[in-house]
């Protein structure tokens, strides 16, 4: 999983092509590319910390992502006052989908390497 960790990045490179391609805004598509991320993570992981270094990774991908996002949506599309807002609230979604999802994942890699040390 060395060089694996990096596709965390893959999230951050959608939101930046999209905008590139003139087609900011939400799609829930992208919340189901972070979710797999997360899974494949769980099954890709060797151990606990590379595990949470490559959340982290992703973490920051959407967070990086989505705030590049809604500066591009606010400077280029549309200066509306509720456009930090909005964006706002998605990066919250997004972060606290995927600290969620990373919680659920450690105990799964914990639980799996407590039952391999067992056998």
């Amino acid at each position: 999983m060395k060089y694996l960790k990096w596709i965390n990045l893959i999230p951050m490179v959608l939101f930046i092509i999209l905008d590139m391609l003139g087609m900011a805004g939400i799609n829930p598509i992208w919340l189901l590319v972070a979710v797999a991320l997360v899974i494949m993570n769980v099954f890709m992981a060797k151990s606990m910390r590379e595990y949470l270094l490559a959340s982290l990774i992703l973490l920051l991908s959407c967070v990086v992502g989505m705030i590049l996002n809604t500066y591009y949506y606010y400077y280029f599309i549309s200066s509306d006052s509720e456009t930090p807002i909005v964006g706002a609230f998605v990066v919250m979604v997004y972060g606290i989908l995927v600290l969620v999802l990373t919680g659920v994942g450690a105990v799964i890699l914990a639980i799996r390497n407590r039952q391999k040390r067992h056998l």
